[in-house]
């Protein structure tokens, strides 16, 4: 009973997540391709194949995903196997120990437990948090990682002997670690380091750039050992990754509207919307002036929410900041997907700087601390948010993917292994067809798509209706201008969905 009471709100956040975690819970998986991606490393690297991709049917070294995850994932395989229930369940843990680890940091700095305990379940109600937590995705681990590091500063002696602190490693480790799962996870390295020079400890913000370099040695070693570069620092610069055909940024004004328009999103939008999620938001139409006022409060109130966390300010002022420069850097059309690591700091220090500055009206300071209550009504509020995601979760695929999967079943059951198949989502049809899976060029040169499909040896094509738009704008011109090259084998009904056979140009003449 001691221990009961000790930890009554460690206990009742726990089963907060329970309810919330079971209530939205996705048995099957996402079909956002990232996910299948993920999976298939991870069974290369527990099979002893090493970092690579078996995607083309050959075992080729990629880092276009960073391997923390994967690597994560390999770990949990060679004791579960490919468990996709126990994968999902243990990002959700995953993330009830990142609330943890924030509830814990911030009632020690600034000792409102009543706030931070409500912040608490506020984040583990969040739907945009909760849906990532049932995907087996990188957010949630990196959000972990990154958690754990802020830890380790909050824990770690500044003295000379900060060598032989256990948190000086974990600290290493967990910088590194969230950039080998998301390598937007330089942030929390730079963030550590400008914390500690700004406190003019030259020595530990010196041991921790020479420990992440070394750290990170290996990883660019390999990727130069097998002629691979960062496919980041490409994209920074496309006009639009998904319109290679629009090329790239030419010019400083298009680059600052591209950085504009992504702070639009991901801050203005996407801010007020991962901190108020039961709000409706239109991430297609131009920010209202009230929208934008809003945000700019938001952003005022979160970054003095973060000056206030005691020895820890610089810490959460730059990983805000820094989160916020790679958000303009990238590129847009996600909504607040990349803001999700973030949503647990942001709620700490948004609501950390409104209840700092309601103490200016509400003087009685007990008073102040028994209002964090009020914060509860809130989680009435995100119910109906729960319950729709929960709906969506427990839904059967919808009729294209079901389609295009069925297709993928039936290739594996009747072509032989070495048969390539092209298709819009390649890891979905690899991971059901098991067969050599490659994308459709994006050109709008028909004869360069039908050159391409030469080039990777396709056999069959799937000419699907999955919602994206590349298809009827580079793949489906290519069969209407050259329909010999394609006979139709499958039509699957509502939507229709084809499996065409790719003609050689051989079997064409």
């Amino acid at each position: 009973m001691d221990f009961l009471k000790k930890n009554i709100t460690y206990v009742l956040l726990a089963i907060v997540f329970v309810i919330s975690f079971s209530t939205i819970f996705n048995s099957k998986l996402d079909l956002n391709g990232d996910n299948f991606n993920y999976l298939m490393l991870s069974k290369s690297i527990a099979q002893g194949k090493g970092y690579v991709s078996t995607i083309s049917g050959e075992a080729v070294p990629t880092n276009f995903y960073p391997p923390g995850y994967p690597g994560i994932l390999a770990f949990f395989r060679l004791f579960l196997g490919e468990n996709i229930i126990a994968f999902k369940i243990i990002n959700g843990i995953f993330l009830l120990l990142s609330v943890y680890i924030l509830f814990n940091i911030s009632k020690g700095i600034n000792k409102n437990v009543p706030l931070f305990f409500c912040v608490s379940v506020l984040v583990l109600l969040n739907i945009h948090l909760l849906r990532f937590s049932t995907m087996i995705m990188s957010e949630i681990p990196f959000l972990l990682f990154t958690t754990l590091a802020i830890y380790a500063i909050y824990k770690l002696p500044t003295e000379n002997n900060f060598l032989k602190s256990p948190y000086f490693y974990l600290l290493i480790f967990s910088i590194s670690i969230s950039y080998y799962i998301r390598e937007v996870g330089v942030v929390i390295f730079i963030a550590t380091v400008i914390h500690y020079l700004l406190q003019k400890k030259w020595k530990i913000s010196g041991a921790v750039v020479l420990s992440f370099v070394l750290l990170y040695l290996p990883w660019s070693v390999r990727n130069s050992m097998h002629g691979i570069k960062s496919r980041y620092l490409g994209t920074v610069m496309v006009v639009n990754p998904w319109r290679p055909e629009e090329g790239e940024i030419s010019s400083v004004k298009e680059f600052i509207e591209k950085m504009i328009s992504n702070f639009d999103e991901t801050v203005i939008k996407g801010f007020n919307n991962v901190l108020f999620p039961f709000l409706k938001i239109d991430y297609r139409a131009d920010s209202s002036a009230l929208l934008i006022v809003s945000a700019i409060i938001v952003l005022l109130i979160t970054f003095w929410g973060a000056y206030k966390m005691g020895k820890l300010k610089y810490l959460f002022i730059f990983f805000i900041l820094g989160n916020m420069g790679i958000f303009m850097l990238w590129h847009g059309g996600n909504g607040a997907r990349y803001v999700v690591p973030l949503i647990p700091v942001l709620f700490f220090t948004f609501f950390n700087g409104l209840f700092d500055l309601l103490k200016y009206p509400v003087k009685n300071e007990k008073l102040l601390s028994q209002l964090g209550y009020v914060l509860l009504l809130f989680g009435f509020f995100y119910f109906p948010g729960l319950k729709e995601l929960g709906v969506i979760n427990s839904q059967d695929y919808p009729a294209n993917y079901k389609n295009y999967i069925n297709i993928a079943k039936s290739l594996k059951a009747n072509t032989p292994k070495n048969t390539v198949v092209c298709g819009r989502k390649p890891e979905i049809l690899y991971y059901y067809s098991e067969r050599p899976s490659c994308n459709y060029l994006y050109s709008s040169n028909t004869d360069e798509v039908l050159k391409d499909l030469e080039k990777n040896k396709v056999s069959y094509v799937i000419l699907e209706q999955l919602g994206y738009g590349s298809t009827a704008r580079y793949l489906f011109p290519a069969i209407q201008a050259n329909p010999a090259r394609f006979k139709t084998l499958i039509q699957l009904k509502n939507p229709d969905t084809y499996l065409l056979e790719f003609v050689k140009p051989q079997e064409n003449s």
